[in-house]
């Protein structure tokens, strides 16, 4: 497994931690991006949850799971409905 590459077993088991971040209607703040960073190095595993407020459709979740992910320097390990888990990059 190489060291960008998520762990199995840490993303089964982070699936069924609590959310640790929820992204309302102000979308990827930069208060929303300084507390992922700091999440993601405590955690490494995170898991992230885009509220209904945020209005993003079926597309864009996504793309703003993507974008965060890159903003923070972390992966995206997997994405159900509207809650992701990412995780740090080695």
């Amino acid at each position: 497994m190489s060291k960008s590459q998520p762990n199995s077993e840490r993303v089964s088991n982070a699936w069924n931690e609590p959310v640790l971040l929820q992204i309302g209607k102000g979308g990827l703040s930069e208060g929303t991006i300084t507390e992922a960073k700091r999440l993601v190095k405590k955690h490494k595993y995170l898991k992230v949850k885009l509220l209904r407020s945020t209005g993003a459709d079926k597309h864009s979740k996504h793309g703003i799971f993507e974008d965060l992910c890159k903003k923070c320097g972390a992966g995206l390990a997997g994405v159900r409905g509207n809650t992701a888990i990412i995780f740090k990059r080695k």
